[in-house]
């Protein structure tokens, strides 16, 4: 392969490239190194994952017990100054099986000088001690934000710690950003989040619902992961407003729906490095907190109704009237924008493609690629009408592997349990489709999913729906290829031939020959984005 100015200039056999190689041209060998396309993160939250990354982490994968976690969290306490705010991440009662979470009376007595916020693993709910309330300015007469947001109250009233869903923590995020996570700190994670996913091979990231407040970030962004930096930036980067430049994944967004305002007018000004394409909605809300939408109730178990607060014979509830969901998807696809929307139950996917099919008959689809993301439950007499409608989806694999086993046996029970994220139909139906693991919930890690997408197991060993497996191509392509052509970016990124940009990663192992059950093992050992070594 023979690249040049960011582009593959020729690939094929040694004599053809040499046919075309300059004199001035560095050769070389990478001495039976496997070379893959680099990967194309199509689901992935970075704003999100830069405000985290400066969290102390209490997630199911450092610690295996309650007590573990609490423990933890004590040593945290005691290690940082009074009236410091102390933030965690990771609750996750799947992850650590017997997870007591926390009460605003525990909170309280553990940390009385602190203001205290945790955040769970799914990013869907949340809870704070009273001190943390009361910085926000927020007390047991707080108006909810929604229905579907809010502060959890006691028999009596009073606030219980919880909160759940975006709307409800966005005043915690405000007074955070303020006094905790300055613009320098964010900053300096930025640098640090963008590299991460390089080192895990991922040259290219879609943020699935940018969550920003203003514009403030797009300026971030633009200068971490555009081609060249511009010359606003460039003074900004001088006088350390701005970090020091790089060669970063591109960065392509789809922005919140309640951040409409923050989008350009037209999207005919094309940045084949950093860009927003569309913007998101939510048709439902998470399975570990209920606001899954089904179309039979969760199981109703000791896991649902005591641990996970489920309450009984319930399947969750769409979050958006399907008229007011008719409505914005006609506006922005009148716009020329792409849409994607949450949809991970059975209920929620129905109805979306309902809404689709009845504005099908006055809009014209034909060359749309607009999205539904997680698709947890697609039940595959679905996947015909999306052809239809050529809308692609985006599956959250790692619901397979980190929890297959509680949504068979706690959740949904064995019969929805092995008919989750149908690739094998998708795949034989000729839909592209592509896979994600939901960053920050869990690291873009691509093999891992590849690996999950191509066993089916979940993390003890059991297989659900063995009928959907895939090859590791396969899968490989839901990545690379079809990930590229879900953000129109196909015939540029995705696939290394002649006339595209040089991204391309170089690996450890070859994923075509290794042991299935080593996939996740492979190591990226050197990242190219453009041309560029960034890794």
């Amino acid at each position: 392969m023979y690249v040049a100015d960011g582009k593959i200039i020729e690939i094929g056999t040694n004599n053809q490239v040499e046919k075309s190689i300059s004199t001035k041209a560095t050769i070389i060998d990478l001495n039976g190194a496997t070379v893959l396309p680099g990967f194309i993160d199509p689901h992935t939250h970075f704003s999100i994952s830069m405000f985290l990354s400066k969290m102390h982490d209490l997630s199911g994968f450092k610690f295996s017990t309650n007590k573990a976690v609490w423990n933890e969290f004590k040593s945290i306490v005691e290690e940082t100054n009074k009236g410091e705010w102390i933030i965690c991440k990771g609750l996750d009662p799947i992850l650590v099986n017997d997870l007591i979470p926390p009460s605003i009376e525990y909170l309280d007595r553990i940390a009385p000088d602190n203001p205290v916020l945790f955040f769970s693993q799914s990013l869907h709910n949340y809870w704070a001690n009273s001190k943390a309330f009361e910085m926000v300015g927020i007390h047991k007469a707080t108006p909810n934000p929604s229905n579907h947001s809010y502060y959890g109250k006691d028999k009596n009233g009073e606030l219980n710690g919880t909160i759940v869903e975006q709307l409800a923590i966005k005043p915690f995020f405000d007074i955070l950003k303020s006094e905790v996570l300055t613009p320098k700190v964010l900053s300096n994670a930025a640098v640090k989040t963008m590299s991460n996913y390089a080192k895990n091979g991922n040259t290219t990231i879609v943020s699935a619902g940018i969550t920003i407040q203003d514009k403030k970030p797009l300026m971030l962004f633009k200068h971490l992961s555009n081609e060249n930096p511009s010359l606003f930036g460039s003074l900004l980067e001088k006088l350390g407003f701005l970090p020091k430049r790089q060669q970063n994944p591109r960065h392509f967004m789809y922005m919140r729906h309640d951040m409409a305002h923050l989008m350009p007018i037209n999207n005919k000004e094309k940045n084949d490095f950093y860009d927003i394409i569309g913007i998101k909605h939510w048709y439902d809300g998470s399975p570990y907190i209920g606001s899954m939408y089904l179309n039979k109730d969760y199981l109703n178990t000791a896991f649902t109704t005591q641990k996970l607060h489920i309450p009984k014979n319930h399947k969750g509830e769409a979050l958006i009237e399907k008229n007011k969901l008719k409505n914005f998807i006609k506006e922005y696809h009148n716009k020329d924008w792409q849409i994607a929307i949450h949809t991970q139950g059975d209920a929620a996917t129905n109805e979306v493609i309902d809404v689709f099919e009845e504005l099908d008959k006055v809009i014209d689809f034909t060359k749309s690629r607009h999205r539904l993301e997680h698709c947890l439950l697609l039940q595959k007499s679905n996947i015909g009408r999306m052809k239809k409608l050529n809308i692609t989806p985006s599956f959250h694999i790692n619901h397979l592997y980190y929890y297959g086993d509680a949504l068979k046996n706690s959740l949904l029970g064995e019969e929805r349990a092995e008919n989750i994220l149908p690739l094998g139909s998708v795949k034989e139906s000729e839909i592209k489709y592509s896979i994600h693991a939901d960053q920050p919930m869990f690291i873009s890690n691509p093999f891992r999913l590849i690996q999950t997408a191509v066993e089916r197991k979940t993390s003890s060993g059991d297989v659900l729906g063995n009928n959907e497996r895939v090859a590791v191509l396969e899968a490989i392509k839901s990545l690379t290829t079809y990930a590229a052509w879900q953000i129109n970016m196909e015939d540029k990124i995705g696939s290394l031939e002649k006339g595209k940009y040089a991204d391309f990663i170089i690996l450890n192992k070859n994923p075509l020959t290794i042991q299935i059950d080593k996939l996740s093992t492979i190591k990226c050992l050197k990242t190219y984005i453009n041309g560029n070594l960034t890794n």
